[in-house]
């Protein structure tokens, strides 16, 4: 079980295409979301459009993805997924997810303006996404008839 309370770590981490920044930018702007995920993991790739989404939709705060992948593979599923938010790279051996005791990916975290940890979702909650785009001040619903996910999938 990933940690559940406290402040999240500040590490520092490189974007895709950008240098090493740290992770407390994401917060800094107002509410937060965090996923961690890896580029293999089917339920991170399904994941993945839901939160964009959020991001895409969001009035306030901001959401960040942690890949714990290489540039390449990690370019490679932004493209193949159109996703737009930040990707930051998370080299093995995952600093961030061992400071966070994360053993399933994906884990969401939500945060607020001060970097804690106010909810964690591990694998794929259709009911968690949508209480952290309510967070993310995101209206109506995050989901459409459209949507066939699942409403929960294991990471």
């Amino acid at each position: 079980m990933p940690r559940t309370e406290g402040a999240f770590p500040t590490l520092s981490l490189p974007g895709i295409d950008a240098p090493e920044r740290p992770l407390s930018d994401t917060w800094s702007r107002g509410p937060a979301l965090v996923l961690i995920g890896h580029s293999d993991c089917t339920t991170t790739r399904e994941a993945l459009p839901f939160v964009d989404r959020i991001h895409r939709r969001r009035t306030q705060g901001s959401v960040t993805v942690i890949l714990q992948d290489d540039g390449a593979s990690a370019r490679r599923l932004a493209d193949s997924l159109g996703i737009e938010m930040p990707i930051r790279l998370e080299a093995d051996p995952y600093p961030l997810a061992t400071a966070l005791e994360v053993t399933i990916v994906p884990t969401v975290f939500a945060l607020t303006p001060k970097g804690e940890i106010v909810g964690v979702s591990e694998g794929f909650s259709r009911a968690d996404l949508e209480a952290f785009a309510e967070r993310l001040g995101v209206e109506g619903p995050l989901f459409g008839p459209e949507d066939t996910v699942a409403a929960l999938k294991p990471g």
